[in-house]
């Protein structure tokens, strides 16, 4: 998403294009401003090259009328329950929190995490399983800090939210006040790999997809304490495979994994010893 974003689309889509269940296959939408129509295709291709992923067919390219589709989404939204605890406020919901639901208010912004997507929900439920009170959490590829603020609301202790990207950390720490969260959560611009570094914690979220998760398993193994669990999502069901062997070579074990496919997501945990 990242490449996009860099090669200056607006708005980015992910939808399953998959004809079985057993063939995972996804096509990106890109919208960019009408005037770079005629370079979009070929920054498209190069920016999906240079990110690692295969083309399986050119990049189409389609003009769509200003319709002001940022309007007419945000008034599609609507507040959504995910898991057994958390209730979701897009910018500009208002609904009143159903007893026994956490209300995490989220703007929106060039910064993933808003609860639509399905990588951000599988999280979400993980997160209810796994987080103890007390626990100190690192937050990898913040985004809009959704995951770092249900963490803080299901009792947390030590909270660090890191993002290589200043625009999302922008958005970060608006969504932060609105939730007054700002005193309770670190936010700091880091990679992923520097942020594993100089402290260990019970838990990691990392919602930033396979490619990069891969790259950084045994900094990511070395930041969790000996127990300690690392919660990855962003990872495509066909990528399970390399990921886990990955993951065991770091000295990472699954423990508990969900699906709504073509998405996975897992938690893994550190054994006592890393060899």
């Amino acid at each position: 998403m990242a490449a996009l974003w860099d090669a200056g689309c607006l708005g980015v889509e992910v939808r399953s294009s998959a004809r079985r269940r057993s063939a995972p296959r996804l096509t990106l939408r890109a919208y960019f401003p009408g005037r770079a129509r005629r370079r979009s295709e070929k920054n498209v291709a190069r920016a999906l090259l240079g990110a690692g992923l295969g083309l399986a067919r050119p990049p189409r390219l389609e003009e769509v009328p200003d319709r002001r589709w940022a309007e007419i989404w945000q008034r599609s939204l609507r507040p959504m329950a995910i898991g057994r605890r958390f209730l979701i406020l897009p910018e500009g919901c208002r609904a009143a929190a159903p007893r026994g639901r956490l209300v995490i208010r989220v703007r929106f912004g060039q910064a993933f995490g808003t609860g639509e997507h399905a990588s951000t929900r599988l999280c979400l439920r993980l997160l209810e399983a796994h987080l103890a009170p007390g626990d100190s959490v690192l937050d990898l590829g913040t985004g809009t800090a959704i995951l770092a603020m249900a963490a803080c609301r299901l009792g947390a202790g030590r909270l660090l939210a890191v993002d290589d990207d200043p625009i999302a950390l922008a958005v970060a720490r608006a969504n932060l006040q609105d939730n007054g969260l700002a005193g309770r959560i670190v936010l700091r611009r880091l990679d992923a790999a520097e942020a594993c570094r100089g402290a260990t914690f019970d838990l990691a979220l990392v919602n930033i997809g396979a490619g990069v998760i891969g790259r950084i398993l045994p900094d990511l193994a070395a930041a969790l304490r000996p127990g300690g669990c690392a919660l990855l999502a962003g990872i495509l069901v066909q990528d399970e495979p390399a990921l886990l062997a990955g993951a065991a070579a770091a000295g990472l074990e699954p423990v508990d994994r969900r699906r709504a496919r073509p998405w996975s997501a897992l938690v893994l945990r550190r054994r006592d010893a890393i060899t």
